[in-house]
């Protein structure tokens, strides 16, 4: 009887260790078992400054969130040449080189992203840009074969408009490509930007009547339109003045870089160095607060720029331009 039911024990203990076995194997597919992802746009053509809608649809909806990674990978474009709707990634989060973080919602049957090429100033022909898209995070869903690269063919786009800018953010990329405010340091060693400082960017008509402005942004932007009449404008940056921020250990002595384009078709870049904080600007009554940066003769849509350091314009001429600004108040 004994022996018996120990053949019995033997048996059942078998089998539960069998279907122990059975369970893990089903609980590891459960682990393992991944959905798919394809993307509905992976070859398009844009202009600058237009965006396209891509859609990533799943195979099978899961509980959890799905992380994703949109790399540049190739092409002849560069980070900044384009905006995405997803996440920037950060040196912190573990994601590798510069990407943006796509993101697939628990229980979604599908998702989207935006890709917009930069409509810049610069003149350039057709660019590409190659993506890589890719699991990362949690790595829960794949990437169909098909889907993972995605490519861009940018076309130049133009304006008829002159488009100025001042920037004295010193702003730049760290070694991630992640963009750093630029700053100064006052006498406790803390940082602040140089953002806080006043500069503005104006542009006149021959009588001096303001016909665009910018007051209060960093950098400064203004433009010139198209529409306006034929004649002579003059595209004036200006240091309005050092009081408000903080006060620096040292002077600073500023690098505002100002840039003037008709968008696409041409472009001239200068770097005025003749502004400091203890000077000041045109508050402080520096004489130097004004900055003829360009003289602009537009007809129709065709524009001659003289810049106040060619040949074309003399120093007392300037000097004369300067004296009949009126006053502003801020």
């Amino acid at each position: 009887m004994k022996k018996h039911n120990l053949k019995y024990i033997l048996a059942f203990s078998v089998f539960g260790l069998l279907l122990s076995c059975s369970d893990d194997e089903d609980a590891t597919k459960d682990r393992i078992a991944k959905s798919v992802v394809t993307a509905d746009l992976t070859t398009f053509n844009l202009l600058e400054g237009e965006t396209a809608t891509v859609t990533l649809t799943t195979d099978v909806p899961l509980k959890d969130k799905s992380d994703f990674k949109l790399e540049l990978v190739g092409g002849t474009g560069s980070f900044r040449d384009f905006s995405c709707s997803g996440t920037e990634t950060g040196i912190d989060d573990g994601w590798g080189v510069i990407g943006h973080k796509i993101e697939l919602p628990a229980y979604a049957t599908s998702t989207t992203f935006d890709i917009s090429p930069i409509f810049d100033l610069l003149p350039e022909g057709t660019e590409t840009l190659t993506f890589r898209l890719y699991p990362m995070g949690n790595s829960l869903s794949l990437v169909d074969d098909a889907s993972e690269t995605i490519t861009v063919n940018v076309t130049n786009a133009t304006s008829d408009d002159v488009v100025a800018v001042l920037d004295w953010s010193e702003n730049y990329y760290d070694a991630h490509g992640t963009l750093v405010e630029g700053a100064y340091l006052d006498v406790d060693g803390d940082e602040h930007a140089f953002c806080d400082y006043d500069f503005d960017l104006e542009i006149y008509d021959s009588a001096f009547n303001v016909v665009a402005n910018s007051y209060s942004s960093c950098p400064e932007e203004a433009s010139l339109s198209s529409s306006e009449p034929d004649g002579e404008y003059y595209i004036v940056p200006s240091f309005w003045t050092s009081a408000g921020p903080v006060a620096p250990a040292e002077t600073i002595f500023f690098n505002a870089k100002i840039t003037m384009a008709k968008p696409g078709v041409w472009i001239s870049e200068n770097v005025i160095t003749s502004w400091d904080s203890t000077t000041g600007g045109v508050v402080e009554g520096n004489p130097d607060g004004y900055n003829f940066a360009g003289i602009l003769t537009k007809t129709g849509t065709t524009y001659l720029l003289e810049d106040e350091d060619g040949n074309t314009l003399a120093s007392g001429r300037v000097q004369n331009l300067k004296n009949r600004i009126p006053r502003k108040t801020k």
